[in-house]
């Protein structure tokens, strides 16, 4: 495929100034084009011929390339492009290289090929020299005396556990441990061999790359969770992992292995190839590449495996400076920037989500949410660490609440009835977790992402009078940070309004459009929209009985676009008799209010009507007869 010059397109026609195929101006490159543009290889081809200078220029960008005329190619303004959707092409230019007429090209940097390259270590020791010097966000290094219990000295070519110094630089590893575990632990058996000396052998590839990383730094000491708490020792473990906050706090830096699945792949990469050769499109000016992959550590993880796992959340949360050890690069995030060795995965803000931001707990409930719908759905190979791998988190979270708060396997005193009302993202496999005894009021209990009527929305909700939190029965075994809990009950008080389950949808979610069932609280009508917690035709209900009755418990009140009100499906189990029924949550429920017509679909309650219709709502519960739920 020929080159075209970029200036000159044969046969570039006079008076149509609008290119037919990319709708750009015909001999101006400066203007930025549309986000997503679409062509063959031959479309392209015929514009260049009529002399559109943007399409030249992403004419070239291809040219390097075999294609056929019949290639459909997708570009994204001038940065991107890809054949098939899987791999992305970027568009750059060198720093110091561009010319004015590029302006709208991103200046890019040139990969070393290595991760543990000279140049590598440069830009880290650049990243950490402007940290230290002028990020007023992030916290500067020993304002604190803090030093873990134990920590590995890499010193003088040898690794010996050290226990109880006064050093207070050291860095922390993340990492998974991968199905076969840990290659080398401490145990009550080995610790006084570790005291002596740690031969290099035992450690696994990412253990060797990190103490490099530490001794090409600088930096003399590292924790590492395996080797820095007792492996074999509940009580150490107990008492070390509620220490996790502190350790990673207060970490000079954290040394990420995020390419790595377990302790075989290492820190250190060689890069694709690919993505260090830049094909010339404007020669010494304008280059592409295969793009690195993108770093988002909350959406893609394909190419990060580390941020998969919950244990790793909060040590990305609390972790003030993180080198992320990539498959191509390196990638720094502090609490003011991240900064990539490409300069492809570059932010001034180092992330929408809560991930590695300074902790600032807010009066409202909006930060914790935000944490249970990062946190939720991450992967463990113990499900009974659920409230573990988060318990730093939580205990920062205390910090920040009032001191007659308490933690409540995942949800909060103080806020209780509103966390209550947790509930499954949809488009996910729904299921019960089976290896952590967890109530079914609490997010834990269900193996998924969850979220909160109030998050990412704008809405106004308040909690229904006539429904009280009569009193908690959680009793623990130990922190309740951990979760290990002997009993864990809510008692409520509410109206209980009796349904069906095929009334609300048993297997999904039921909206507007599946509008034949709804409900009617006196002379008002209401729509159901139910999400399921988990699928009912599996788990602990098997075969379930449709018809079998429901109970709707009532908590708040939601307007916005829609009058809805807010509670929790229930199913009744235990006995028939006494004071306090069993019930068993089984997802939430928001029913919507609707006009009192034979409309088909059903038409919402407009704006107008709310304070009417939530009048009259909170009359009718109030008169209906409050029952004692024991929620378990």
């Amino acid at each position: 495929m020929p080159i075209v010059t970029l200036r000159d397109g044969p046969n570039a026609p006079v008076g149509n100034g609008y290119c037919d195929s990319c709708h750009q101006p015909k001999d101006n490159l400066s203007r930025e084009p549309p986000e997503l543009f679409v062509i063959t290889v031959e479309e392209l081809e015929n514009a260049v011929k009529m002399g559109c200078q943007t399409c030249c220029f992403r004419y070239r960008a291809i040219s390097t390339f075999y294609t056929s005329p019949d290639t459909q190619v997708e570009f994204s303004q001038l940065r991107y492009f890809t054949f098939d959707n899987s791999n992305y092409y970027e568009i750059f230019k060198v720093p110091g290289e561009g010319a004015v007429e590029f302006s709208m090209i991103p200046e890019r940097n040139v990969l070393p090929g290595s991760t543990c390259s000279e140049q590598t270590f440069w830009s880290i020791e650049t990243w950490i020299q402007d940290c230290l010097s002028g990020h007023e966000r992030c916290p500067a290094p020993f304002q604190s005396s803090y030093c873990p219990k134990r920590v590995l000295d890499v010193r003088n070519g040898k690794l010996v556990l050290r226990e109880e110094l006064d050093e207070n630089r050291y860095a922390c590893l993340s990492h998974c441990w991968g199905p076969s575990q840990s290659p080398i632990k401490t145990l009550t058996s080995t610790i006084d061999d570790f005291k002596r000396n740690i031969p290099w052998s035992s450690l696994s590839k990412t253990f060797q790359d990190a103490v490099d990383i530490c001794r090409r730094l600088g930096i003399d000491y590292i924790w590492i969770d395996s080797i820095c708490i007792i492996q074999d020792s509940d009580e150490d473990w107990r008492i070390e992992s509620m220490k996790m906050a502190d350790i990673y706090e207060n970490a000079y830096l954290t040394i990420a292995a995020t390419k790595s699945t377990d302790g075989t792949g290492g820190c250190y990469s060689s890069a694709d190839p690919e993505t260090v050769s830049c094909r010339p499109i404007v020669e010494n000016l304008v280059y592409c590449r295969k793009k690195p992959p993108e770093f988002n550590q909350f959406y893609r993880r394909m190419n990060w495996p580390l941020l998969s796992r919950a244990w790793v959340y909060q040590e990305m949360r609390l972790s003030p400076r993180v080198l992320h050890f990539g498959s191509e690069e390196v990638i720094w995030q502090c609490r003011t920037c991240r900064r990539s060795e490409s300069r492809s995965n570059d932010s001034d803000a180092p992330t929408t989500l809560t991930y590695n931001d300074r902790y600032v707990a807010k009066s409202d409930l909006l930060g914790w949410y935000n944490t249970v719908y990062e946190y939720s759905h991450l992967a463990l190979t113990f499900e009974k660490d659920r409230f573990a791998a988060l318990a730093a988190v939580a205990q920062r979270e205390a910090s920040s609440r009032s001191p007659n708060d308490a933690f409540l396997l995942g949800l909060w005193k103080k806020t209780l009835l509103r966390d209550l009302l947790w509930q499954v993202v949809p488009h996910q496999k729904l299921q019960r977790r089976s290896d952590l005894k967890a109530p079914t009021w609490t997010w834990a209990s269900i193996m998924s992402r969850v979220t909160w009527p109030e998050l990412g929305k704008s809405t106004n909700l308040n909690l229904l009078d006539c429904t009280k939190l009569e009193y908690v029965d959680v009793q623990y075994t130990g922190s309740s940070y951990l979760g290990r809990y002997e009993r864990g009950a809510l008692r409520i008080c509410a109206p209980l309004i009796a349904t069906t389950l095929t009334k609300i949808g048993h297997d999904g979610i039921r909206g507007l459009s599946d509008g034949h069932y709804d409900l009617r609280l006196g002379d008002l009508r209401f729509l159901p929209i139910h999400q399921v917690d988990y699928d009912l035709n599996t788990n602990s209900c098997p075969g379930v009985d449709p018809e079998r009755e429901a109970y709707f418990l009532p908590i708040a009140i939601q307007t916005g676009i829609t009058f809805n009100v807010l509670g929790l499906a229930l199913i009744r189990i235990g006995p028939e008799s006494g004071l306090d029924h069993e019930y068993e949550r089984i997802g939430m429920m928001s029913i919507q209010g609707i006009e009192d017509s034979s409309s088909i679909p059903p038409r919402p309650i407009p704006a107008s009507g709310f304070e009417i219709m939530s009048t009259r709502l909170v009359s009718y519960l109030s008169s209906c007869l409050a029952v004692h739920v024991k929620l378990v």
